[in-house]
């Protein structure tokens, strides 16, 4: 397969891309600027030359399809000549669907807490040996298998690119899904809250029938969007757990005892709580949960 990047420079792209090359796929990409951290790993992957700009005479009717960035503009050079040749155009969440159709796809989505949430989930796996694929924004990057039959995603809520302006979590289909929070955002997509926030509800009914979503009753947002819908798919609302503070710690209380975390805040205590529900639906035991907890930091 031969896929470029349009926008290559933008996290979610770079580490799709880095994921593709790693696959043995033919990948090129280009961007304006990159960002040093990632010119190095180019370098490193031999992925593309250092140099910045858009250039038209990358895009060829050899291409299998050419991924858009969102933050490319109508008038991009390169966008120009896919269109001109008629080649398949995808935003990064379309494509990661594609590539991630026949997997079990656990979307994590929230307004602020999503990546912490997301990133719990990836610990506990991790911790258990559970092998699974991932795409997140944080240092986890992408990960693509052909034989893993889970992919855990973090489902952004902009848009998907100038060619689709469909939030990208709508793009996912969810087996599994986790909802944390429903916050407008100042420097969002977004200006009215009730529009941003139906965009959630939206979400909520794309979980495929028969599917889950893991939700923050504590949410009033979420909870009413959550509650309201009437996708046939189960819903198990989480809130704070119990929990102690001594000696400037926190202890969780569990059925075997108080257990130490590193983490303390109220958030990350409710997304522990969040996290539980979705690692025991792929197979991770309370047992295992917690003790893999309590590493997190």
């Amino acid at each position: 397969m031969q896929v470029h990047f349009i926008g290559l420079g933008e996290i979610n792209m770079f580490n799709l891309a880095i994921a593709l090359h790693k696959k043995g796929e033919t990948v090129t990409g280009s961007d304006e600027e990159f960002d040093e951290s990632l010119k190095s790993v180019m370098q490193e992957q031999g992925l593309v030359s250092s140099e910045a700009g858009w250039f038209s005479d990358r895009i060829n009717d050899q291409l299998d399809a050419v991924v858009v960035g969102t933050a490319v503009k109508n008038d991009n050079p390169e966008l120009s000549k896919a269109k001109e040749l008629g080649l398949k155009l995808v935003s990064y969440p379309e494509f990661l669907y594609e590539l991630a159709k026949f997997k079990t796809r656990v979307v994590i989505a929230g307004s602020r807490r999503k990546l912490e949430l997301a990133s719990m989930i990836l610990h506990v796996l991790n911790y258990n040996d559970v092998e699974v694929d991932y795409a997140v924004t944080s240092t986890h990057g992408v990960h693509l298998t052909e034989e893993n039959d889970f992919i855990v995603i973090e489902g952004g809520d902009g848009p998907s690119s100038v060619i689709d302006t469909v939030p990208q979590f709508h793009k996912y289909q969810p087996n599994i899904a986790s909802l944390s929070d429903i916050e407008l955002k100042e420097d969002g997509f977004h200006s009215n809250f009730e529009t941003y926030a139906e965009q959630y509800g939206v979400f909520v009914d794309s979980i495929v029938k028969g599917g889950s979503i893991t939700y923050n009753k504590e949410d009033a947002e979420v909870k009413k969007r959550v509650e309201s819908s009437e996708n046939p798919i189960r819903k198990f609302p989480y809130a704070i757990p119990e929990y102690q503070e001594a000696y400037g710690q926190v202890f969780l209380d569990t059925p075997d005892g108080e257990l130490p975390l590193e983490i303390s805040s109220k958030t990350a205590l409710s997304n522990l709580a969040g996290a539980k529900w979705v690692c025991q639906q792929m197979g991770v035991d309370e047992v295992e949960f917690y003790e893999a907890m309590a590493t997190f930091i």
